[in-house]
């Protein structure tokens, strides 16, 4: 049993520089708020900066992310993990650590819209250390039946008690569940670590 998806890598849109641009036009207007001499343009500076950002948001066809899928695959197993080429055999494989935000199309509501919006499954990540140093790349998550394939490794994980954490916005989790006292100390039961 393995899991299998696509990296997510850091990738530039050239298209998106202007919208980068009008961000840091409208960021300056703080900085022309707070001379007194010029404070008048505020508007000015900010009212710009705005208008360039969605003149770049258009120019770029709304893609403005800094990061995209790769070709290359990440591949976890109970024999190990697979980054494009790379094969690093679980036995040489320490620190694992899986950061499972979301998957593409979920609703998350992360507080920095106030309706919320959907994830493109694009913010997940694993960090492990190997005989080459430490490792970290993103991957992508296609849907809640693929975060179930990962959910399958976990749990062989578990069972053959490999050392591992995983997590959803910076808590630990098991199995995705965030498990209160009791529910921690069944499944440490469950899976032969109490």
């Amino acid at each position: 049993m393995e899991f299998r998806t696509r990296l997510v890598i850091r990738r530039r849109n050239k298209r998106a520089y202007v919208a980068y641009a009008g961000l840091v036009i409208a960021a300056s207007a703080l900085v022309v708020y707070l001379i007194p001499p010029i404070q008048d343009y505020y508007p000015y500076v900010f009212g710009i900066g705005i208008a360039i950002v969605v003149i770049g948001a258009l120019i770029a066809r709304g893609d403005v992310r800094n990061y995209g899928l790769s070709a290359d695959e990440l591949v976890v197993s109970l024999e190990g993990i697979t980054v494009g080429s790379v094969f690093y055999p679980m036995r040489m494989v320490r620190n694992m650590n899986f950061n499972v935000e979301a998957y593409n199309g979920l609703y998350v509501n992360d507080g920095a819209m106030v309706s919320g919006s959907k994830s493109d499954g694009m913010t997940n990540d694993l960090t492990f250390e190997s005989g080459s140093g430490k490792v970290s790349v993103g991957f992508y998550l296609e849907s809640q039946a693929h975060v179930q394939q990962l959910g399958v490794v976990f749990d062989a994980f578990y069972r053959a008690r490999m050392p591992f954490i995983e997590r959803n916005r910076g808590q630990q989790t098991y199995l995705f569940q965030h498990l209160s006292g009791v529910e921690l100390e069944e499944f440490k039961r469950k899976y032969g670590y109490a």
